[in-house]
């Protein structure tokens, strides 16, 4: 038997080697895809189609205009803050979501080292795997921007 026969007998039927079913892992990996779309707002878990394409593409740009703003100025404030410690004292979801994570309102206690405690209200997106770490009451290093105390982000 040649090598293209053999290539031949195992995706014959849909079958692979080793019994695999190529059709029904395709259409496992189709519904992944399709629930990861919906759990990040894209679309309602039905499939991207040339009908909806766009809307879903303007939809991922836009968050992705928010992530990476989000992310350079948290970059911005650990590259020049003053270190210090921080107390959450509540957490709030806004029902915002960008990428399907939710932003929290949280309220922390902030403090400096030869200054006494202040509070801010911080806009936080919280993956809700990493949720439990913002419980209140959690303690978090932080970095506070030396030109506007109110701007902070969590380094730990």
């Amino acid at each position: 038997m040649g090598l293209f026969d053999k290539a031949k007998n195992a995706f014959t039927g849909g079958q692979a080697t080793g019994g695999q079913d190529w059709t029904a892992q395709a259409q496992a990996a189709q519904e992944l895809a399709n629930q990861s779309l919906r759990e990040a707002g894209y679309t309602d878990g039905s499939p991207v189609t040339m009908a909806n394409a766009g809307a879903v593409s303007a939809a991922m740009s836009a968050d992705h205009d928010v992530l990476n703003a989000y992310g350079q100025e948290l970059n911005r404030i650990i590259a020049i803050g003053a270190p210090g410690t921080s107390v959450i004292r509540s957490a709030v979801d806004t029902g915002e979501r960008t990428a399907g994570n939710p932003w929290y309102l949280l309220e922390i206690e902030v403090t400096l080292p030869g200054t006494g405690p202040y509070t801010v209200q911080k806009r936080e997106m919280v993956a809700p795997q990493f949720l439990a770490g913002y419980a209140e009451g959690t303690v978090h290093e932080i970095k506070v921007d030396p030109a506007d105390p109110n701007k902070t982000a969590f380094t730990s």
